[in-house]
This record gives C-alpha cells, sequence and structure tokens, in this order.
C-alpha cells in the first residue's frame, strides 16, 4: 500500500468545514471546534479516536441544537501539546481505519466466502399474502372466506339500494 498523504496536515482552520471557536488556549493546548455539516456519526467517532490519544486530556462533542447542521469538539490536551494537531493525527487515523475496513471488505467479496441473503420483498401484495397466512396458520380465517364475505356485503348492500333503501352496511 502506497504510503498515505497527510491532506489534513496542511488542512484550513478557519474555512468552510471547521473552524475554531473564541477562547482557545494559545497554542491551541485547550480549543473547541466547530465542524458544519456534521452530526453525531463523525461526532462520536472523532470523540473515540481522540481519547485513544494518550496526550489528549479530555474531549467531548455536543450538537448544539438539532435544527444546526454542526456539531462542538472540545480537545484539551496535557504537557503543552496541540489541539490542532491532535485532531488532524484523529482524521488521519480514521481515514486509515476506513481504508482498511474498505480493502478487507473488498477482499472479502473478491473471496466469495459469504451467504447471499435475499430480502424479503415489501411491495402490498407479498406483505399481503405474508399476513394473511399468517393470520391463517393461527387459525384465524382465510383469505378466500375473507373474499366471501365481502362479496356477500356488497351484494346485500346491491339488493338494499335496488329496494330503495340507501342505507349501508344493513342498518
Amino acid at each position: 500500500m502506497a504510503a498515505l498523504v497527510n491532506r489534513h496536515e496542511s488542512a484550513v482552520v478557519s474555512g468552510d468545514k471547521v473552524s475554531i471557536l473564541p477562547g482557545a488556549t494559545e497554542g491551541y493546548t485547550q480549543a473547541t471546534f466547530c465542524i458544519l455539516e456534521e452530526d453525531h456519526t463523525l461526532g462520536n467517532l472523532l470523540r473515540w479516536m481522540l481519547m485513544k490519544n494518550p496526550s489528549v486530556e479530555f474531549c467531548g462533542y455536543s450538537a448544539p441544537h438539532p435544527s444546526e447542521a454542526k456539531i462542538h469538539l472540545r480537545i484539551q490536551m496535557y504537557d503543552g501539546k496541540s489541539a490542532l494537531e491532535a485532531f488532524n493525527e484523529a482524521l488521519n487515523n480514521i481515514e486509515q481505519m476506513a481504508e482498511t475496513i474498505l480493502d478487507k471488505y473488498k477482499a472479502s467479496l473478491e473471496e466469495g466466502d459469504f451467504e447471499r441473503v435475499e430480502d424479503e420483498k415489501h411491495d402490498f401484495e407479498s406483505v399481503n399474502q405474508r399476513l394473511w397466512a399468517q393470520k391463517e396458520a393461527e387459525g384465524r380465517g382465510t383469505y378466500e372466506e375473507f373474499l366471501a364475505e365481502k362479496k356477500r356485503k356488497e351484494d346485500e348492500e346491491a339488493k338494499q339500494k335496488k329496494g330503495g333503501k340507501a342505507v349501508k352496511g344493513g342498518r
């Protein structure tokens, strides 16, 4: 595998995607990052990856409001180390992890050592058939009985209409 270029190293911190919120310490030993267009999926993954770093004292994230598509990621470091460097390292580690998972997934597909499972159909007819089969197995009637009862009611309503009665359902 070719060496990965650290594309996060030169990432712009104040830009379209990530910014550092006011209150960061000098040298970024403590900083809160605002990451736009992200939610708990990335927030929890970044928090997990950052907490694996022994230089990280604290890391947490929050979604300020459900209607805002952004998260705040707080990083506090030991020994005057940079939260920005830890953030970049975490992004690189996540990228490498995702590539490893993808490579293993592709290798597994090529080996063909898996079971193919067909999903059940979820269209109206197939779901209706499964429900009627379940109902019949429980002894609660059959589809044919349902159709016969439905036809009997329709015929009864038709007779009532012919007889000048506009009462529906035998009322």
